[in-house]
């Protein structure tokens, strides 16, 4: 039996009915969690190219593959040479170095951030990758080297609508880009912030004992995953198209529902279809 999650999105699809799917870059798309386009992708309405440099996590993409999914096993970067450190909790391999300084403050992440491997790498820029062709969406989770990818995808971006990244608050690594440097880039590209998907925050840690509730006893910000929408104060001159695949991706990706009925507003703004043709949709987000 499908989801309602599922249902929805077809129903948004077939009211838009875009000339093509819905197409979504992923760095860093080690399975080791579900991505948030899941749902997307199990509706049959998006299509994914894949980067991952991790050989046990590439080699778990490759079953993976199909005509609407397909993998790398490239690092994507500043087109260099560099070094991947493979930590034992593999979320936390990363092109930098772990930072025990911050470890330290936090006290913990020690074991899970420990480098068991040093693998060289000769990374790739997107705008260097003829075959990419042009996408919707970068979501990009490459634990800290996400300035690089996008200094070095200018180009590739410029049709893009959309960009969910990781941005972190403390360095846990040396020399990483934090969440304000990533916005400055992104702002600069046309990308101005949306929500948070989520941000993680961590109890700190002290040699005094007390018992605190758990709503205030962890206030120190960790990490995020973060929504960057281009135009998004501009949306009622986009054309058509980069309306419907928004929507798409607001349901479905960011679950950013009102953000979605704007675009479909919009749309009907232009008489592109009815209020009424929206109905079934709408009584299905009512209900999510």
């Amino acid at each position: 039996m499908e989801s309602l999650n599922i249902i929805r999105l077809r129903a948004l699809h077939e009211l838009l009915a875009p000339k093509r799917l819905t197409e979504i870059v992923d760095i860093g798309a080690n399975p080791v969690i579900a991505p948030d386009y899941e749902d997307m992708y199990a509706s049959g309405i998006v299509k994914v190219t894949g980067f991952e440099p991790h050989p046990e996590a590439f080699e778990a993409l490759e079953s993976k593959q199909t005509a609407n999914a397909r993998y790398f096993p490239y690092a994507i970067g500043d087109g260099g040479s560099h070094e991947l450190k493979v930590c034992k909790s593999s979320g936390f391999t990363s092109l930098l170095e772990p930072n025990t300084k911050t470890l330290d403050y936090l006290g913990r992440f020690h074991r899970q951030c420990r480098v068991k491997e040093r693998l060289p790498v000769e990374t790739k820029r997107l705008d260097d990758l003829d075959d990419l062709g042009s996408f919707d969406l970068l979501k990009i989770d490459i634990q800290g080297a996400e300035l690089d990818v996008f200094r070095n995808a200018r180009t590739a971006m410029s049709g893009c609508l959309a960009v969910m990244t990781e941005v972190a608050f403390v360095p846990l690594y040396r020399d990483q880009p934090l969440i304000d440097a990533q916005m400055s880039e992104l702002r600069t590209q046309g990308f101005h912030m949306h929500k948070f998907m989520f941000a993680k925050t961590l109890p700190m840690p002290s040699t005094l004992e007390v018992k605190l509730r758990r709503r205030v006893r962890s206030n120190q910000l960790i990490d995020g995953d973060a929504v960057f929408v281009r135009d998004l104060f501009d949306l009622a001159t986009k054309e058509d198209e980069a309306l419907k695949h928004l929507a798409v991706l607001a349901d479905g990706c960011f679950g950013s529902f009102d953000l979605a009925v704007r675009c479909l507003s919009h749309l009907v703004d232009r008489g592109t279809f009815t209020a009424d043709d929206c109905r079934p949709y709408l009584k299905l987000l009512e209900q999510t």
